[in-house]
């Protein structure tokens, strides 16, 4: 019984309070860090799936929806050609 620690019998302690918050403190940052890493590999996922799926439209092909589309504050709305 000389052995133990004497914050083990008095767990309210300010001693038994910091022996615990350095591993919670710890474990709180592993946890953070992990987290973090996930996220940014599900980011990069997606991020890499858009460019592969986008497909690149000559401006050809857009200029007639462009040009139906009615422009900002224009009372007259679109021009049909």
């Amino acid at each position: 019984m000389q052995n133990r620690r004497w914050h083990k019998h008095n767990p309210t302690g300010a001693d038994a309070i910091a022996a615990a918050t350095k591993p919670a403190d710890a474990a709180w940052e592993r946890t953070a860090q992990y987290l973090l890493a996930e996220r940014l590999e599900q980011l990069r996922e997606q991020a890499a799936a858009s460019t592969e799926t986008t497909a690149v439209v000559p401006w050809t092909d857009r200029l007639p929806d462009l040009a139906m589309r009615p422009l900002d504050g224009d009372p007259a709305g679109a021009v049909l050609s």
